[in-house]
C-alpha cells in the first residue's frame, strides 16, 4: 500500500491509500523523496471552475462539447495531485536497462510515497543539476515556449504578468534574451522580490498602479513591445492589453479560470490592433517552430541550462513542507497564496529537505 495527495471532489484535498499494481516487464517503481504541485493546473481544475467539469475535450475535432447522459465523470475530478517527482528506484521489471536499483531519477508524476512509470518516462538525476532543478523543469518548458513564442529579443521592452515559478523563468529567460527592459507585475511582494534578483528592471504592484500609464512612463510615451501573461487572471490579461504599444504582441499561457467578465475588447485591443498569442506546448500542440523545436529538444535545452547554471531554481520551490501536511498545505495556498510560490512536498524522514539537495548536487 502508498500513501498520496488526493482531490476527491472540487474543493476537497485528503491523503488517499491505494494498492500499488504488480509491475510490468518495462516499468519502474520509484519512492519518492520529494515532490511538488502545479499550482494553475491543479487549482484550477480543484476550483470546480475547469471547462472539464461539464464538458470534455474531443482531441480528434480540438473542441470542448457537452458531456452526454451517462457519460463517466471528469478525469480530473478524482485523482491524485502532484506534476514532477524525484526519488529512488526500488524496483524493475525485466525488460529495464536504462536505471538501476538505488538510482536517483525524476520524472512526471502525483506526489505519492510509490510512482510507477515506463522505462522511457524516468530520467536519472546527475549533477550538478539539483533537485529543486528537476522539480522545475515542467514550469520552465511553458516558460520556454512561451518566450520563443514572443519573439523577445535584444532590445525588446517587456511586461510579464503573473510571477509564479513559470513567470520567474520566464523573467531569468527574457534576461538572458537581452531585454533592455523587463517589467515585472505581481501583487505578491515576496515574488516581486525574486523578479527583481533574476533580472527584472522594474517591478510593479497591479493593485495600486496602473501598468498601462507605468510603461507609458517608462518607453518614451509608448507600451512595451511584448507582454507575456502567465497568470491565468482575466484582470492581468486586461492589463497586458494596456501595457503595450500599438500593432505589440500579446502572449498567454495561464489557465483562465471561470466565464469572462473583465475583458474589454473595444477598448486598447481594437484601437491598438493588438495581436493575441496562446503558448501553449503540450496537449499535443506544436512548437511554432517545429520540427526545427520538439518537446524532446526543448527539455534537453533546459537540462542544459540548468546543469551550466544559466537557470536556477532557488527560492522558486516554496514552501516545502512534510508529506503529513500537504493537504493543509494545499488547502492554505489555494486560499491565500501570498507566501507561497510552487509547493514542495518532503516525504523524507522527519521532513528532512537538506537531504534531498545534496543528492542533486
Amino acid at each position: 500500500m502508498y500513501r498520496g495527495l488526493y482531490v476527491d471532489k472540487p474543493q476537497s484535498v485528503r491523503i488517499h491509500e491505494e494498492q500499488e499494481a504488480p509491475l510490468q516487464t518495462h516499468e519502474v517503481r520509484i519512492r519518492t523523496t520529494f515532490a511538488s504541485v502545479k499550482h494553475g493546473t491543479e487549482f484550477h481544475l480543484f476550483s470546480g471552475e475547469s471547462p472539464f467539469q461539464d464538458r470534455r475535450f474531443d482531441t480528434q475535432r480540438r473542441l470542448f462539447v457537452k458531456k452526454e447522459e451517462g457519460e463517466q465523470p471528469d478525469i480530473f475530478t478524482q485523482h491524485f495531485v502532484g506534476n514532477m517527482v524525484v526519488g529512488t528506484v526500488i524496483e524493475i521489471g525485466q525488460d529495464v536497462s536504462k536505471v538501476r536499483l538505488g538510482d536517483t531519477t525524476y520524472c512526471y508524476g502525483p506526489a505519492c510515497e510509490l510512482v510507477t512509470k515506463t522505462e522511457e518516462e524516468v530520467e536519472l538525476l546527475h549533477a550538478p543539476m539539483s533537485a529543486w532543478d528537476a522539480m522545475c523543469l515542467d514550469p520552465a518548458l511553458f516558460a520556454f515556449a512561451a518566450v520563443r513564442d514572443s519573439g523577445a529579443r535584444l532590445g525588446n521592452n517587456v511586461v510579464v504578468f503573473g510571477l509564479g515559478a513559470i513567470g520567474l523563468f520566464i523573467v531569468q529567460m527574457l534576461q538572458l534574451s537581452g531585454c533592455a527592459h523587463i517589467v515585472a507585475v505581481d501583487p505578491i511582494e515576496k515574488r516581486r522580490a525574486l523578479a527583481r534578483g533574476f533580472g527584472a528592471t522594474t517591478v510593479v504592484d497591479p493593485t495600486i498602479e496602473d501598468i498601462g500609464l507605468i510603461t507609458r512612463e517608462l518607453f518614451d510615451g509608448q507600451g512595451a513591445d511584448i507582454a507575456i501573461e502567465a497568470s491565468g487572471n482575466y484582470h492581468a490579461l486586461h492589463g497586458a492589453m494596456r501595457a503595450v504599444r500599438n500593432c505589440a504582441r500579446v502572449v498567454t499561457l495561464g489557465y483562465y479560470k471561470g466565464r469572462d467578465a473583465v475583458l474589454e475588447l473595444g477598448a486598447e485591443w481594437h484601437h491598438n490592433r493588438l495581436e493575441l498569442i496562446s503558448s501553449m506546448p503540450v496537449w499535443n500542440n506544436p512548437s511554432r517552430e517545429y520540427p526545427h523545436w520538439d518537446r524532446q529538444r526543448i527539455t534537453r535545452t533546459l537540462v542544459d541550462m540548468f546543469q551550466k547554471k544559466r537557470l536556477t531554481s532557488e527560492g522558486i520551490i516554496d514552501p516545502i513542507v512534510p508529506f503529513a501536511d500537504a493537504a493543509t498545505a494545499f488547502l492554505d495556498i489555494y486560499h491565500n497564496p501570498v507566501y507561497a510560490i510552487k509547493l514542495g512536498i518532503s516525504f523524507s524522514s522527519g521532513g528532512d529537505t537538506q537531504s534531498l539537495t545534496a543528492k542533486g548536487e
